[in-house]
């Protein structure tokens, strides 16, 4: 049958927009294949890759940390650990059923693996931290079934082992590991650090980080479409940190921190006639320093906590523990955090003032009546803690006579009008290190206080009654009170000055670097930080060294005879091994009175400093000296003795 004309040009004109749309489809074909293969083929040639080739992170160990002996203090050791992986965990179809299976198998909740793997800090390419030292048979069975669980990473972990278990020793000086926070990873991203990293948080793992940092390695592993590893494609194996060498003794660090223990536990047997209680003492600290180095022996502070609760991560009810007030804050390294007023451990202070600015020699003569009540105080007079008599100034220190030094302060105070005397007695004591910090190789050193009145009139901006400075300022802190703060630390180094006879060091608990197979990189060396009889220096005063040497005689004498410290080192061979010290018992306004003793032994040949704190633990010569005592006889290698129990200054 013959095709009607009209017919075949509608079919034309269908065919034609036929093969128009057909060319249409293919030239969109063609636009995209190209591109998809050229413009981005890098792009999804990358995503293919990284589909079949991924790469493991070798996480590597930290540098040891050994005592001056090459004692262990911190090591390393393997910990069984499963990880998820974030990425492949994502293409799980059925997440919260995986994640129970997991969790049952860890002893842990599904939710806890749930939050860990979707957490806001979670990085998709980075393998989450699950659980460390796993059973070792679940752990064995994830590793070879990777097949089922492809999703999960089984691996060993380094993490800090402590030879002394939960018997943590120096636990401040040492510090704790934990997770880079966003402010250190501000200053350290430079450096290579993640988010997630973990890093030193206190203590020597903190301040050196650099040092005890290794360098991770990788592995990159093919892997099939179901992310199960078939073969290794190639390795960059991981390099441990560098071990440090600490100036610390392990055993004397052991004896110093068992003397405090003990010796606060002494102290609370001990009653409080003002307050009608006993002695609470629920905290205190102790510093064992080589006055000729700065070498650090030993750094105690109380309460303590365990570095093996921060292994792997603390859990949140231990950390809060460790920061509720009532514990009385065991983070507190209160050596060189630990703020308080010295008491009559400062008098060294105004007396080598007092002896070089003229005001008193060695055997000036004073009378005690036990009230001072000079001028202003004569309407509120001040009292000494006994009543001392005729008595001359040399045995004015030994006896620690509060009216004498209440004279000098006031002394002081009457002239604070003369050119360059306004704050003469704080001169001296920056002259001898207070009021800054020591510069110790410790993370959050605090300054102390040393108080002007530039000082008291901004700290009482908005109330001006309290902005003036007084007579009694002057005369407080002649005697180690009042608003002049220090801290343990820095009383170690103001009596190491005396010691040495004018200078005195950093601090310092570094002592040499070495590689992790034991090679030598760097000897850490001493710094001198002044010298008190320098009259160079930029304060404009100095000690004499013959003023020096009154003081140096009259702390010999603290110990013996009728010195405050003198039953406290009964039975002591003080004729074999000298020692030099000075008690304190310092008032804290609500609190029970802090009690000090600081000390260097053996007099005539100093090599140790020993300093003593405790915190509302009463009288310096009842509490802080024994321990002291028990100390210097650990040092000495004596028996250890039982000082007598006599309440002195």
């Amino acid at each position: 049958m013959p095709v009607n004309p009209q017919q075949k040009g509608a079919m034309v004109h269908r065919y034609t927009l036929f093969v128009m749309f057909v060319g249409v489809m293919v030239a969109v074909l063609v636009v995209r294949l190209w591109f998809l293969q050229v413009v981005q083929g890098n792009r999804y040639r990358a995503m293919a890759e990284g589909n079949r080739v991924r790469e493991v992170a070798l996480e590597a160990s930290r540098g040891k940390i050994l005592d001056r002996n090459g004692q262990m203090l911190v090591g390393n050791r393997w910990a069984l650990s499963i990880y998820v992986l974030p990425t492949e965990f994502e293409k799980l179809e059925d997440k919260e059923e995986e994640a129970a299976r997991l969790a049952e198998m860890l002893g842990i909740s599904a939710a806890e693996v749930l939050e860990k793997v979707q957490g806001e800090e979670v990085q998709p390419h980075k393998p989450v931290l699950i659980k460390k030292d796993v059973d070792p048979r679940v752990y064995f069975y994830i590793a070879e079934r990777q097949v089922d669980f492809p999703w999960v990473l089984a691996e060993k972990m380094p993490v800090r082992e402590y030879p002394e278990g939960d018997e943590s020793l120096a636990a401040h000086l040492l510090g704790y590991l934990g997770e880079i926070s966003e402010e250190q990873l501000e200053t350290l991203q430079e450096k290579g650090y993640k988010a997630g990293d973990i890093v030193g948080t206190s203590g020597v793992e903190a301040f050196y980080e650099d040092i005890l940092r290794g360098v991770d390695g990788k592995v990159t592993v093919e892997v099939d479409a179901q992310g199960v590893p078939l073969q290794e494609l190639g390795r960059e194996e991981r390099n441990p940190g560098k071990t440090l060498v600490l100036t610390l003794d392990k055993e004397l660090q052991r004896e110093v921190e068992r003397s405090l223990r003990d010796g606060m536990a002494r102290a609370r047997t001990y009653f409080d006639k003002e307050r009608g209680m006993n002695f609470i003492a629920p905290a205190g600290a102790a510093v064992v320093l080589n006055p000729r180095t700065g070498e650090i022996l030993a750094m105690a502070s109380e309460p303590t906590f365990n570095l093996e609760d921060f292994v792997g991560g603390i859990d949140e009810e231990e950390w809060q523990k460790l920061n509720d007030p009532s514990n009385n804050y065991p983070l507190n390294n209160r050596a060189i955090v630990g703020q308080y007023p010295p008491g009559s451990t400062f008098k060294v202070v105004t007396a080598l003032a007092a002896l070089q600015e003229g005001m008193v020699t060695a055997h000036s003569p004073f009378r005690c009546n036990h009230v001072f009540n000079r001028g202003e105080f004569e309407q509120f007079p001040k009292t000494c803690w006994g009543t001392h008599g005729s008595i001359d100034f040399i045995n004015a220190i030994i006896q620690s006579c509060d009216v004498v030094f209440y004279e000098l302060g006031y002394a002081f105070y009457e002239n604070r009008n003369q050119e360059g005397l306004v704050t003469r007695l704080q001169d001296y004591a920056v002259l001898a290190g207070l009021g800054h910090v020591t510069g110790v190789d410790l993370p959050n050193e605090f300054e102390g206080r040393v108080p002007t009145p530039q000082w008291k009139w901004e700290f009482n901006q908005g109330n001006p009654d309290y902005q003036r400075w007084y007579p009694g300022d002057t005369v407080n802190m002649s005697v180690g009170q009042g608003d002049i703060l220090v801290t343990p630390l820095q009383l170690a180094n103001l009596y190491a000055a005396i010691a040495n006879r004018g200078p005195f060091y950093r601090p310092h608990v570094g002592k040499e670097i070495l590689t992790y197979l034991g090679e030598t990189v760097e000897v850490i060396q001493q710094r001198q930080a002044g010298d008190i009889t320098d009259p160079l220096n930029e304060l404009g005063v100095y000690v004499g060294k013959d003023k020096l040497e009154v003081v140096r005689s009259a702390l010999t004498g603290v110990v013996g005879g009728r010195g405050t410290a003198a039953g406290a080192f009964a039975g002591f061979p003080i004729s074999r091994i000298p020692v030099a010290g000075k008690t304190g018992t310092a008032e804290v306004q609500g609190k029970q009175p802090c009690a000090w003793f600081a000390c260097y032994a053996p007099a005539n040949d100093p090599q140790y400093v020993v300093v003593v704190m405790v915190e509302e633990g009463g009288h310096g010569g009842l509490v802080a000296a024994p321990i002291a005592r028990h100390i210097l006889e650990y040092i000495f290698g004596l028996p250890q003795g039982q000082p007598e129990a006599t309440v002195t200054e």
